[in-house]
C-alpha cells in the first residue's frame, strides 16, 4: 500500500486532518525534518488507536510524535505514517491528591494544573518544553526531580497486544531512558501521585525555574533541548564550554552563546548540520578529557545515504571517530 492509498483510507474515517508529504519541519521544536509519507492528527484517543491498530495489522511503518521537543529528523524524512497526538491525548483529571493526563499534554500546562489544585511535584515540569509522552519516553527531569518520582501507572499501546497498564517499574526509567525505547510502547495516559502544598509556595517554585530556563537556556531560538546527556558526575554543558565551542557552527546550527549543551537553528539548518557539528564536539571532547558524550536528543528516520538511523552508524561506527583528527 503506498503513501497515496493509505492517505485515502484515513480521510475515509473522517478522524482529523491527513496530509501527504508533510515537512516534519513544520512540527519539530528544532524546525528540522524532511517529510513524512502520510500525516495525520487523529481528533480523539479512539481515533488514534483506531489507526494504531490499522497500521499495525497492515504492517505498515508508523511513528508518534508528540510537540517535537528533543528529537533531531532526518532530512530525509520518514517513509511511514506519522501519528500526531496534539489532539487525541489532551485530557486532564484531578482527583485528591493524583492527576491522570494524557500523553498528548504539554508539561507546562500539566504544571499549571497541579498548581491550581494546590499539588506539589510537579513544579519542574513547568520549565521543560514537551508532552508528557515524550517525557515518559525520556524521563524527563529538570531541577533534582523527573517524572519517576510521580509517576503511577501508564496506559500504554502495544503492537500486537493492544491496550495495557503499566507500572513506574514496568516503564524500566532511568536517567534520561526508559523501556519505551525498546518496547515500542506507545504513551496514551499517565497517572501521576503528587502531594498537597501551599499555593503560593508551589507558585514560587514555578517562577524561579521559569526565570532559572530562561536566564540560562536559549528559550528564544529553535532547538531540541539538551543536546547531549550529562556524565556523572560532570555535566556536557560545561565539558562544551571549556573546548570553546561556543558559537561554533555548520550552516545554521549553532552552538548556542547562552548554554553549550544547546544547538539552536539560526534559520535554515539541516540535520546533517547538527550531526556533523555533534560529531566534532563529541571529539574534541573526547580528546581532551577521555569522556564520550552520549546524545540526549533522539535522532528520527534514515541516516546519511538511506542507512539505518542509528546513532553508532551515524557516528560513523563503533568508534565514531574518536581516535581520528577532529573535523
Amino acid at each position: 500500500m503506498n503513501a497515496s492509498e493509505i492517505a485515502t483510507e484515513l480521510r475515509h474515517w473522517d478522524i482529523g486532518p491527513v496530509l501527504e508529504n508533510e515537512p516534519l519541519s513544520r512540527h519539530t521544536s528544532f524546525r528540522i525534518g524532511g517529510p513524512a509519507s502520510v500525516y495525520v492528527q487523529p481528533n480523539s484517543q479512539e481515533d488514534l488507536i483506531q489507526i494504531l491498530n490499522w497500521v499495525d495489522q497492515h504492517q505498515i511503518p508508523f511513528f508518534v510524535l508528540g510537540q517535537g521537543t528533543n528529537v533531531l529528523v532526518s532530512d530525509l524524512g520518514l517513509d511511514a505514517v506519522v501519528i500526531s497526538t496534539s489532539r487525541a491525548l489532551r485530557h486532564i483529571l484531578v482527583d485528591q491528591e493524583r492527576i491522570v493526563a494524557g500523553a498528548g499534554v504539554l508539561l507546562t500546562k500539566l504544571a499549571h494544573k497541579a498548581h491550581q489544585a494546590a499539588l506539589q511535584g510537579l513544579e519542574f515540569a513547568v520549565s521543560i518544553p514537551g508532552t508528557l509522552g515524550g517525557a515518559l519516553v525520556m524521563n524527563a527531569g529538570a531541577h533534582g526531580s523527573e517524572m519517576r518520582n510521580i509517576v503511577e501507572q501508564i496506559r500504554v499501546w502495544e503492537p500486537g497486544y493492544g491496550i495495557k497498564t503499566l507500572s513506574a517499574t514496568d516503564a524500566g526509567f532511568e536517567y534520561r531512558r526508559s523501556q519505551f525505547m525498546v518496547r515500542h510502547w506507545i504513551a496514551l495516559e499517565a497517572s501521576m501521585t503528587l502531594k498537597h502544598g501551599d499555593m503560593h509556595a508551589i507558585l514560587d517554585n514555578m517562577r524561579h525555574f521559569m526565570d532559572y530556563r530562561k536566564r540560562t537556556q536559549p528559550v528564544g531560538d529553535a532547538n531540541a533541548g539538551s543536546v547531549f546527556k550529562n556524565p556523572h558526575p560532570d555535566y556536557a554543558g560545561r565539558l562544551i564550554e571549556s573546548i570553546g565551542a561556543k558559537g561554533w557552527h555548520v550552516g545554521d546550527a549553532v552552538v548556542s552563546p547562552v548554554h553549550a549543551n544547546f544547538i539552536v537553528n539560526r534559520g535554515k539548518a539541516k540535520a546533517r548540520d547538527v550531526l556533523t557539528l555533534m560529531r566534532r564536539i563529541r571529539c574534541h571532547v573526547f580528546q581532551r578529557y577521555h569522556i564520550v558524550l552520549r546524545p540526549e536528543v533522539r535522532w528520527i528516520g534514515p541516516g546519511e545515504g538511506g542507512t539505518e538511523g542509528t546513532w553508532e552508524n551515524l557516528w560513523y561506527g563503533e568508534g565514531g571517530g574518536l581516535q581520528e583528527p577532529c573535523e
